[in-house]
């Protein structure tokens, strides 16, 4: 049996457990980014009612001074109306009256509606604060728990490479840059190793060839599939 064999089941199993180790973390990063972007969207609610608002009152500050100032005006045409000395100055009087309640209408109208805005803008501006303070209240929990399980996973893939360095230092040269090299391009969370599977490779099911499933089979060189280059070992009859 080639000795290399033994050290190669040994990093399959690390790289198998690498996999799973992984998982696990990208699920953890998964919680956070999750609970980050929920109450970044509840920040940028806020964010944009607070600037709807500001720019709503401003607009109601000015229709209320219009208010203001066409009440006086009207005061004003009333009195003038009232002490008209002619018909043609009373109907004169009247028309101008008339168009300034027209005006008072209209931006009352726009003064009814701007409110009507804010109101709507203060709604979800409090609703808003409500789910960031309950997500953030809520999440705290989920996001210490998430945080501590990217924490742990790190620190077993640390304890992983370290065992798995050490295994590589005793592979023959040729195997482990070759080792190396896959391991950069698979897609397998598994690794770049893996198990011959009812006589194909067991990452991309290409079957093999004779040569070389009897090369494995008596543990005479170790091969490497020819279609995605991963380094093979023998089915596991257990």
């Amino acid at each position: 049996m080639n000795p290399n064999y033994e050290i190669i089941e040994q990093l399959y199993r690390l790289d198998i457990d690498s996999g799973l180790v992984t998982q696990d973390q990208r699920v953890a990063q998964k919680e956070l980014s999750e609970l980050a972007k929920k109450s970044r969207i509840s920040e940028e609610i806020i964010a944009k009612t607070r600037t709807d608002m500001i720019f709503h009152e401003a607009e109601l500050r000015r229709l209320y001074k219009k208010l203001d100032d066409l009440d006086e005006r009207k005061a004003e045409r009333s009195a003038r109306l009232f002490a008209a000395k002619n018909d043609d100055d009373h109907r004169g009087l009247k028309r101008e009256l008339d168009h300034v309640e027209r005006d008072i209408r209209e931006t009352q109208r726009r003064a009814d509606e701007t409110e009507s805005r804010i109101e709507q803008s203060k709604a979800v501006f409090h609703k808003a604060e409500t789910e960031l303070s309950a997500s953030i209240s809520a999440s705290e929990g989920e996001r210490k728990k998430a945080q501590e399980a990217e924490d742990n996973s790190a620190g077993r893939l640390d304890e992983i490479n370290k065992v798995r360095d050490s295994y590589l230092s005793r592979l023959d040269d040729r195997i482990a840059q070759h080792y190396m090299r896959v391991s950069k391009i698979t897609r397998n969370p598994n690794g770049p190793i893996c198990r011959v599977v009812e006589r194909a490779c067991g990452n991309c099911r290409i079957g093999l060839s004779p040569q070389i499933l009897n090369n494995i089979a008596r543990g005479k060189s170790v091969e490497f599939c020819p279609n995605c280059s991963h380094v093979l070992l023998p089915q596991n009859n257990a």
